[in-house]
Formats: structure tokens, sequence, C-alpha cells
């Protein structure tokens, strides 16, 4: 009786042990890095909701004491892909709801002709071109860690050693639903314009991104990707902003900017 009793606890204890290493064993194997960079790629080009939204904005200058940006408006948006082919226009047109002061330094501009369109419009541009962001295309730049969150949704981390880093979570389809990134090392922007009158540009622009960090978050609307809100901080060095025409130039001073935008819609 005893070794019948000694058989059966011997017994129990190795099906339990084995019980325990099928539940270890049994590991969900990520895909390549390669293979999502490749299909979140193709959902920018190909999966885009295409609905115009209407979205709020808001831009602050944050430091400068004589503000002078402060915009509060809707803007219309529509987004055929994430890869440039997009309009957005204001709700209300009304130029001038720029501007709380209007600095000293671009008292030569009129609204039109602004040089705070780059510190206003194009940072939004910039960042819904998110196929071109950086670390979707220079892949050779960054590494990449893959790590499931749950059993649909994927999230990526990546770094490089003096661009960015930051952070992007997809679904099972490769859709994205959160972005965010950051600058790690400052770093120029050139700006020319097309036209020119004799040997100058009719505008020239440049700065430097002293700080620059954007979170975005997008929702699925009939399983394709709608941009539901998008944060942008920058500080701009040294920004520079140069006029030409027949009559001759006008310069602007080197100036920094601290400015926040946010820009959302609330989806029911």
């Amino acid at each position: 009786m005893r070794q019948l009793l000694l058989l059966f606890l011997f017994s129990t204890f190795l099906y339990a042990q084995n019980d325990k290493e099928i539940e270890v064993v049994v590991v969900k194997k990520a895909p390549k890095i390669a293979t999502i960079l490749k299909k979140v790629n193709k959902q920018l080009l190909k999966n885009v909701d295409s609905t115009t939204y209407t979205y709020t904005l808001n831009q602050l200058n944050l430091e400068n004491s004589d503000t002078i940006i402060y915009r509060k408006e809707n803007q219309l948006i529509k987004c055929v892909d994430f890869a440039g082919n997009f309009t957005k226009k204001n709700e209300v047109e009304n130029k001038d709801n720029w501007f709380s002061k209007v600095k000293e330094t671009f008292k030569e501009y009129s609204t039109s002709e602004s040089p705070i369109g780059w510190i206003s419009g194009f940072p939004v541009r910039k960042n819904i071109t998110i196929a071109d962001l950086d670390f979707f295309k220079n892949t050779n730049a960054y590494t990449y860690k893959v790590e499931w969150l749950n059993d649909e949704d994927l999230q990526v981390t990546f770094q490089s050693f003096n661009f960015y880093t930051g952070k992007f979570v997809v679904d099972k389809n490769f859709n994205l639903l959160q972005l965010t990134y950051e600058v790690q090392t400052p770093y120029p922007f050139y700006y020319t314009s097309n036209e020119t009158f004799g040997k100058y540009h009719a505008y020239t622009s440049s700065w430097i991104y002293q700080r620059e960090k954007v979170e975005m978050t997008f929702k699925i609307i009939k399983k394709k990707m709608a941009l539901e809100s998008l944060t942008i901080d920058e500080k701009l060095r040294d920004f520079l902003f140069n006029r030409y025409t027949k009559e001759g130039v006008v310069f602007s001073k080197r100036t920094n900017f601290t400015t926040k935008i946010e820009l959302y819609h609330r989806f029911d």
C-alpha cells in the first residue's frame, strides 16, 4: 500500500511539472522589425480614413513676454494618406487671429507672407506626413525593440544615437494607434523658396531644433486609420527668416521660440 501511495505522489509531481513546462514554452513570436515597418508604411499609404474632420487647433508661444502667437481655431483636415496627401484649411478664415501682439521683428511682413507660418503651419504639415519621418525611412540609423502589449497590439521602441528616440503601437493589421518621439540632439533646418529675384531666393529661413517632442494618437474608423490628436512641443533656436524683393531685402533678427501646438478631434 505504501508503494502504491509513493507511486501516486511521484506520478502527480511529474504531471504537474510537465504541465508547468508547457505553459512556459508557449510564447507568441513577434514579427521582425523589417516586416513591421514595411506593413506599417503600406497602411500609411493605403489604409487611411479620407473623411474631412473638424479639428480644434490651439497654439501658444510659451516663453516670449511679447507673445507673437495665440491661436485657437477650428481647422478642416482631410487626409488621403499619411505621406503628404492631405488638405488643411481654417473653418472660418481670419488670418489676423494668429497675433495677440505683433513682435517688432516681424513688423515689415504682411500676414500672408509672415514667417510665423513656419512656427505654426509647418510643424503640423511635417508631422502629418508620417511616412517621411526619419525612423520610418532611415532605418539603418536606428535600433528597434519589438514586444507584444497584448494578444493584438505590438509596441516598437526605437532609438538613434544622435537623432530621434520614441515608440509606436500598431494593431494586428499594422495600423498605427500611437506614436511618440523626441529629438535627442539639436539639429539645423534650412529652407529656400523656388521663386528668385536675381541671385536671391524670395524667402530663406533657418533655425535649430533645440527641442522637438511629438505625440500622436489614432482612431480606427471602419478599419481605417484616422488622426485623433497631435501634440507638438518645440523650441527653435536662432530662428532667422529673410524676404527678398526687387526693392531689396528685409532681414529678421535671430529669435528663439518655445511653442506648443495641440490639434485634436473628439470622435463619438
